[in-house]
């Protein structure tokens, strides 16, 4: 379980720049790295490409050049980068699987305007 729990920062970075791949292709040679640091530490080795801190120093620095020193400093921690992560993980997951849900629910199963008789129905 704590094996896993360290390897829950590189699974957020893949699925970032899964996304962001999509819509920049600059950013998919990133995947391949992310995806080997993930391999590396669920099978509990050091990471051999050190993609999370790569990508930690490099937001780090992102924010220091955009004058946001205070979040700079706040995130030069590695443990509130990954704690950072794995909240925003959490928190999409939530949400992607709320409009999952959602779409389910029009999609499938039978809409409350059907066979109505009122011009407008809402709900």
């Amino acid at each position: 379980m704590v094996l896993f729990l360290l390897c829950i920062p590189c699974l957020t970075l893949i699925v970032y720049f899964l996304v962001l791949g999509i819509f920049i292709p600059h950013y998919r040679v990133y995947i391949k790295e992310a995806w080997r640091c993930f391999l590396d530490k669920l099978r509990g080795k050091r990471c051999s490409v050190s993609f999370d801190n790569k990508m930690h120093k490099a937001f780090v620095l992102w924010l220091a050049k955009h004058n946001k020193i205070k979040m700079a400093r706040f995130f030069n921690k590695k443990r509130n980068f990954d704690v950072f992560l794995v909240i925003v993980i959490v928190l999409f997951t939530i949400l992607t699987t709320w409009l999952a849900w959602l779409l389910y629910k029009f999609l499938f199963i039978k809409s409350p305007c059907e066979g109505s008789t009122q011009p407008i129905c809402i709900g």
